[in-house]
């Protein structure tokens, strides 16, 4: 629930705790969860600085106060969108090539998946703990659809388009034959974490990726 007390702060204060906080958010889409609230404080600080200044300099200007606070959003929005598409890559990159860090800061190696936005998923594979398997190729035919093309749940579940499937112990995948139909529309299917053996996800740098060749 929100605290009434903090309503009641400064509103110069106010501009730079939301536009620190949108920053943050937007850098750390997917990647928080694992944050304590220090941490979360202190991003929120750091990302806030630039905003804050702009939102000064736009006062001395002679703007109004609310109208002063536009700027410093919009500047919060582009560096939290900045710092997940280039800046955090880099940064780690440049602590691996001078042996300071080999870690990215992510929790888990699931957790990686959802950084990887230089790259195109092109088929999942799904294989549960009874030895079946389900798949969903070419995710290009997902896009734009709920949860398209498929979506990956922090605690290890997945919505997936399922196209094919196999039976336990079987290497022969069978299609289903309406995974979009034109009257009823797409059906998607949760898998639930504890069912989940493994996950494969094959990926390549090509936006336009061409319908592989059938199992």
């Amino acid at each position: 629930m929100l605290d009434s007390t903090l309503l009641d702060l400064p509103w110069a204060t106010l501009v730079t705790l939301s536009s620190g906080y949108i920053s943050y958010f937007i850098a750390n889409v997917g990647l928080k969860e694992h944050h304590k609230p220090i941490d979360i404080l202190f991003s929120t600080l750091i990302f806030s600085l630039l905003p804050t200044a702009i939102y000064h300099v736009t006062l001395w200007c002679g703007v109004n106060a609310y109208v002063a606070a536009l700027p410093p959003v919009l500047l919060a929005l582009t560096l939290g969108a900045l710092w997940r598409k280039y800046g955090r890559k880099r940064l780690y990159a440049f602590l691996r090539k001078h042996n300071i860090s080999w870690s990215d800061g992510t929790h888990s190696a699931w957790q990686q998946l959802f950084g990887q936005i230089e790259y195109r998923a092109t088929e999942v594979f799904v294989i549960l703990k009874d030895g079946s398997g389900l798949l969903s190729r070419p995710l290009a035919r997902f896009e734009g659809l709920p949860n398209g093309p498929f979506a990956l749940g922090n605690t290890g579940d997945v919505i997936l388009y399922v196209t094919h499937h196999s039976a336990p112990g079987s290497d022969e995948w069978h299609e289903f034959a309406s995974v979009i139909d034109d009257s009823w529309g797409a059906l998607a299917t949760y898998i639930p974490a504890e069912q989940i053996a493994r996950v494969e996800i094959r990926r390549n740098r090509v936006k336009a990726v061409s319908t592989p060749p059938e199992v």
